[in-house]
């Protein structure tokens, strides 16, 4: 009697550790099916609202859909719109949640200059619009000082993209390897890369504070810098395709070459031998990728 129920134990054990397998096993997969719907219904929102946005502006909205299969689980979706007006910037993010509290979120960027700002480029890829005391430069600097036809400085500030950037700047080592991958990259601290970057690809770069980019660094993707405060570019450096607005006073090295546009708010000092090409692409619209 006993060696059977000793038998009976252990046919019962493994029945229900089979049982218990095969319920974890139905809930992981439940669980990615409402993650894959989840990522569907934002990535359904997101191309519709990048396509009412071609005939009428979008606004903050809110919406619940049907219950989820299976599960019956309730589905809320958020979007969110911000803008930065003066840099023609418009942020725009989904956010897709169930009743489970599983997320899902997708974010796009675009920027589309104001038209006074791109008339004001048209006449000069250099624009100055402060004046400040300046230094001793040396005689092989340009002190660039005289204000651009009554061009205004677009109000913005880093803060305000700082919820919309990636969570870390990307290492040199990141850069190097990666590229940029068409989103925002945000730096709240001072920062000074180093020497003989050669990094690929286009993107957003925001500073919260002073930024070097050092000598032989080159940018070969259409980027956008935007900087708080004074941004210095050392020699021999080449940025192949930028727009760069920079709050504070920009020193530019020797031999270096920018083409593209760039405003500074206060000052502007530009060695001799260093060129700043104007190159109407990089005012073109620029959008970011969908970003998860």
């Amino acid at each position: 009697m006993l060696p059977l129920l000793l038998y009976l134990m252990v046919c019962s054990g493994i029945v229900l550790c089979y049982m218990r397998s095969v319920y974890q096993e139905a809930e992981v997969a439940r669980e990615f099916l409402c993650r894959k719907q989840l990522e569907t219904i934002a990535q359904s929102f997101m191309f519709t609202a990048l396509q009412q946005e071609k005939e009428t502006e979008i606004t903050n909205a809110v919406y619940t859909l049907n219950p989820l299969q299976p599960g019956n689980d309730e589905v809320k979706v958020s979007v969110s719109v911000n803008r930065v007006k003066d840099l023609g910037m418009r942020f725009l993010r989904v956010d897709v949640s169930d009743s489970c509290s599983n997320e899902f979120s997708l974010r796009q960027c675009s920027l589309l200059f104001p038209d006074h700002l791109l008339q004001h480029f048209e006449h000069s890829p250099i624009i100055v619009t402060g004046s400040v005391a300046h230094e001793e430069s040396g005689e092989k600097k340009i002190t660039i000082t005289s204000t651009s036809d009554g061009a205004v400085f677009p109000h913005f500030s880093v803060e305000e993209i700082a919820i919309w950037a990636s969570t870390d700047f990307p290492s040199a080592l990141e850069l190097q390897r990666d590229g940029l991958s068409g989103w925002i990259y945000l730096c709240k601290k001072e920062l000074s890369l180093p020497k003989g970057l050669n990094v690929n690809g286009d993107g957003i770069l925001a500073f919260a504070d002073d930024v070097t980019i050092s000598d032989s660094t080159v940018f070969t993707g259409h980027i956008i810098i935007l900087a708080d405060r004074n941004v210095r570019i050392g020699n021999h450096v080449k940025l192949e395709k930028a727009l760069l607005l920079c709050r504070g006073k920009l020193t530019v090295g020797t031999d270096s070459i920018i083409n593209g546009a760039v405003m500074a708010q206060q000052d502007a000092v530009v060695d001799d031998t260093s060129t700043i090409t104007g190159d109407r692409e990089v005012l073109e619209p620029f959008h970011t990728i969908i970003s998860y």
